[in-house]
């Protein structure tokens, strides 16, 4: 076989997978989860886009015959960390444990083949890698979505407690009071406080249904408040005065963070500004001498 005749092959492959890269990245860019509050354990949430991405429902069926046998051969630690990464990403899509092995069994079923079949016909390694890191579309998905709601959680929750301290002030009790700000600040944290006060409802203590909101949120912020929360009522301290303390602090760790994401942002924006501009600005400068010098460009390229 011609390796010559395989390079037109091998760039449509690469644009493919450049377009389908690109198209996945709007997807997640525009995408916005949300939390389901009648079940919190089984039911399928509502998304601003009730479809599915058509890469996840290609492998999802590709994967589905073997999803039995793949799930017996997992432990319940590995169950339940896939578990809490797709709580703590909301579960987009809808998205449980039995389909995340669809999806993953099916993503190593077709990109580690076509990476194999790259390999083998081509010798192109990059490509190869290419094909085969499409092998953890479902995993980058969780992870947007995770970081996505730990942001949101993050710019909600000092508001949502400087309501509820004043909303316990005029004598509500916290659990009405938690209701009444969730219905009127609806969001991420809205949802998150609704999932917990439906557990209480359900006959979950408080504590309890506070540690399962910290554990399917990862942020500290919240995780500081749940922790007072609790305090507070260990200790018997009155819970307005602890509620406005809390939102000064949770003002002050916004603060923090948002300045420590401004920071790591700036090596990002360096990058990209570098990337864009320094091409463009070497080929002027270079244009710039073989003009001024009027050489002649065919007796460079021997023309």
């Amino acid at each position: 076989m011609n390796l010559l005749s395989l390079v037109p092959l091998a760039a449509a492959l690469a644009s493919a997978l450049v377009v389908l890269t690109g198209v996945y990245g709007l997807y997640l860019t525009r995408s916005q989860t949300r939390v389901p509050v009648d079940d919190p354990v089984h039911a399928p949430v509502t998304t601003k886009s009730d479809e599915t991405f058509f890469l996840h429902k290609i492998t999802e069926r590709i994967g589905k015959p073997f999803t039995r046998s793949v799930l017996g051969s997992l432990s319940t630690k590995q169950k339940a960390s896939v578990s809490a990464r797709i709580e703590a990403a909301g579960r987009p899509d809808g998205l449980t444990v039995e389909r995340y092995v669809q999806r993953k069994v099916g993503e190593v079923s077709v990109y580690g083949t076509l990476a194999v079949v790259v390999l083998l016909s081509d010798n192109n390694a990059l490509l190869a890698v290419m094909a085969l890191a499409f092998t953890g579309l479902t995993d980058l998905n969780l992870y947007v979505q995770a970081r996505e709601r730990a942001d949101q959680v993050q710019t909600q929750l000092p508001d949502f407690l400087d309501v509820l301290a004043v909303t316990v002030s005029a004598g509500m009790s916290f659990r009405a009071a938690v209701g009444r700000v969730a219905a009127s600040m609806p969001g991420v944290l809205a949802d998150e406080f609704t999932i917990a006060l439906r557990q209480m409802e359900l006959g979950t203590s408080r504590r309890e249904a506070f540690d399962h909101l910290r554990r399917r949120n990862r942020n500290e912020s919240l995780s500081k408040f749940v922790t007072a929360i609790q305090q507070a009522e260990e200790l018997g301290a009155p819970l307005s005065d602890t509620l406005v303390d809390i939102s000064k602090d949770m003002r002050l760790a916004d603060a923090q963070y948002m300045r420590r994401k401004a920071q790591s942002l700036n090596p990002r924006v360096t990058m990209v500004t570098a990337a864009t501009l320094l091409p463009g600005l070497v080929i002027l400068i270079v244009g710039s001498m073989l003009l001024g010098t009027e050489v002649s460009l065919g007796s460079l390229f021997g023309g």
